[in-house]
């Protein structure tokens, strides 16, 4: 006898789905979230209480949430590789590529910083170089592939230009932030040289493209009329590598004088310069990222619905803190530790908030469909009233 087609669906209905299946690279935005709030946390240039004990709390937090990333994403390639290479075709997805990058670096920053004080140093140090050099490797991979496809693959219009086309191509200069760090540690003024090179290298990769990635979306900003509330934490990825441009300007002279000598003078003075000048337009940056914020939260017909496009707000106000702290760090005086803190108690505000809206996304299958299919479709279409049109093409919604 033949089973009827609601006999034959029963199966299908009970299975749950796959959680590696639609777990994309956007998740390691996680994880550069929450690595570096930890780096800061420890770190403040104004000693806060507990900030040790908690920015090790944060650290044990990111290599729990890089380590189930990793594995869920090199599940995916080995259970669903299909799915996996179809990230290449989208125009969307491939750009998240630069978020593993980044996740990596800002991990191996991680040892180095709050490592060192939990291990001896030596090995800290080694598990900090190991991993930013795959880091580097990831990162360069990115900045050419990504670009190269958007050149001769993908179909994008005008409209689809947004500040998240700067994630792929700003993993590089991440690095030469984080790399500047370990330049000391290098054993020989030959490799301390040549990492010194590479990492000026990698910023002149990230700032150039930096640049005109910006202008085509000032262009969009400006002809395209306003963006829809789904993408407004975007704006904020533009300050990302504004910060890391302070870090990488305010660290390198600090470290290099064994290298350069006499010319380490001058170096320190184009740091200062080139630094604060930085600083400033990160600024306007941060103003016109919270405007644009701002006015859809205060236009009833408009929102900002959830989505991990959220972490936009977390990571590059990070960034932009991490170079405050190194300008404090170069110039030793007491304006930037002080605005350095008034930018900490900012992100941690948004931190608080995107975390825990990211935990209760998890938990409640809106993030990563875990729940039965008949579950899931429930949520989903009260997601789908909630999001209304502004989640659509937004590359953070994608798994």
């Amino acid at each position: 006898m033949l089973a009827s087609p609601a006999t034959l669906s029963l199966p299908q209905i009970s299975q749950r789905p796959s959680i590696a299946r639609q777990f994309g690279t956007n998740w390691f935005t996680v994880v550069m979230g929450i690595g570096i709030v930890a780096a800061l946390t420890y770190t403040s240039p104004i000693p806060l209480p507990g900030q040790h004990s908690i920015g090790i709390g944060f650290f044990l937090l990111t290599n729990i949430a890089f380590a189930t990333a990793l594995g869920l994403w090199l599940w995916r390639w080995i259970r669903h590789t299909d799915e996996a290479l179809r990230d290449f075709s989208d125009p969307n997805k491939i750009l998240f590529y630069g978020a593993l990058a980044m996740g990596i670096n800002v991990i191996g920053n991680d040892y180095l910083v709050i490592g060192t004080h939990l291990f001896t140093p030596t090995t800290a140090i080694l598990i900090s170089k190991s991993i930013w050099l795959c880091g580097v490797v990831i990162s360069l991979f990115t900045i050419v592939t990504v670009p190269y496809l958007l050149f001769v693959s993908h179909q994008v219009s005008l409209d689809e230009t947004h500040a998240s086309w700067l994630i792929p191509v700003v993993p590089p200069i991440v690095a030469a932030a984080t790399g500047a760090n370990l330049i000391p540690y290098w054993n020989s003024l030959t490799w301390q040289f040549s990492f010194s090179i590479l990492i000026l290298a990698m910023f002149g990769m990230t700032f150039f493209l930096f640049i005109m990635i910006s202008s085509l979306y000032y262009s969009r900003l400006v002809y395209g009329g306003k963006i829809a509330g789904g993408f407004a934490p975007s704006v904020w990825i533009e300050i990302g590598p504004i910060g890391m441009t302070m870090t990488i300007f305010s660290t390198l002279p600090l470290v290099t004088q064994p290298i350069f000598g006499a010319w380490n003078s001058g170096f320190h003075a184009l740091g200062i310069i080139f630094a604060v000048s930085m600083w400033g337009v990160g600024i306007w940056w941060i103003i016109i990222a919270s405007l644009y914020s701002l006015l859809h939260l205060t236009d009833k017909k408009s929102k900002i619905p959830y989505s991990l496009g959220w972490w936009g707000y977390v990571f590059p106000l990070g960034s932009f803190t991490t170079g405050t702290y190194a300008l404090n760090h170069l110039i030793g005086h007491s304006f930037f530790a002080i605005a350095g803190l008034i930018q900490f108690v900012v992100l941690a505000g948004l931190f608080s908030l995107v975390f825990t809206k990211t935990m209760i996304g998890v938990c409640d299958g809106s993030l990563l469909h875990w729940r039965s299919p008949r579950l899931h479709l429930v949520s989903q279409k009260a997601d789908d009233r909630r999001l209304g049109n502004s989640a659509h093409g937004n590359p953070f919604t994608v798994g």
